[in-house]
């Protein structure tokens, strides 16, 4: 059975479920999304302590600068703050949970964010506002997730029927949608971002 045909009906159950109830699992890689209530996104000065009420966070406050797009942050991982702000912008976050390291993981998200259209909101060499980083702070459980303004993605491995349904449902739709890059020197132009 295609696993495409399964998420809206997993959509739709998630988005009547509470957040920190898990979503309903599809898919090989057990992928399930969930809505989170939106709360306002206050923005803070880099380094100033925030906190969630989910882990991967999707909504709230975050940091006045956002992490420049079309970049894998791996080593150090990028903090919260900044890719939730990207997220706000419309853009799709990749996350991946693997404290050894996971090349094959990273590999198959950056060939999945290559994969999807050009945004014409953005300038080359941006293809579209995705990003992908290391998130050590994920719950145990959960390998590979991705956050959209509002929504929480979960897996077990990477599956790019399901990510694409998310991306596609997603991309875009947020309160600043927008492919601007951050002031270059900003505090996430540093090492452990590659661009691609």
């Amino acid at each position: 059975m295609n696993r495409c045909l399964l998420l809206p009906v997993c959509l739709l159950a998630a988005c009547a479920a509470d957040p920190p109830t898990g979503p309903a699992r599809v898919g090989p890689c057990e992928a399930g999304v969930v809505a989170v209530p939106l709360a306002p996104g206050i923005h803070h000065a880099p380094g100033t302590p925030l906190s969630w009420p989910t882990n991967p966070p999707a909504t709230g406050d975050h940091y006045v600068i956002w992490a420049p797009w079309y970049q894998t942050y791996l080593d150090p991982p990028l903090a919260r703050g900044y890719w939730l702000h990207n997220a706000e912008h419309g853009g799709i976050v990749l996350l991946v949970n693997c404290p050894a390291g996971c090349p094959d993981d990273v590999a198959a998200l950056e060939a999945f964010t290559a994969s999807l259209p050009v945004d014409p909101r953005c300038a080359p060499p941006i293809r579209n506002r995705t990003l992908i980083a290391a998130d050590p702070l994920l719950p145990a459980d959960v390998r590979i997730a991705a956050v959209a303004w509002g929504f929480v993605y979960t897996a077990s491995c990477v599956d790019d029927d399901s990510l694409a349904a998310f991306a596609t449902a997603h991309y875009g739709v947020s309160t600043e949608s927008t492919c601007a890059d951050p002031i270059a020197g900003s505090a996430v132009d540093r090492p452990g971002a590659g661009a691609r």
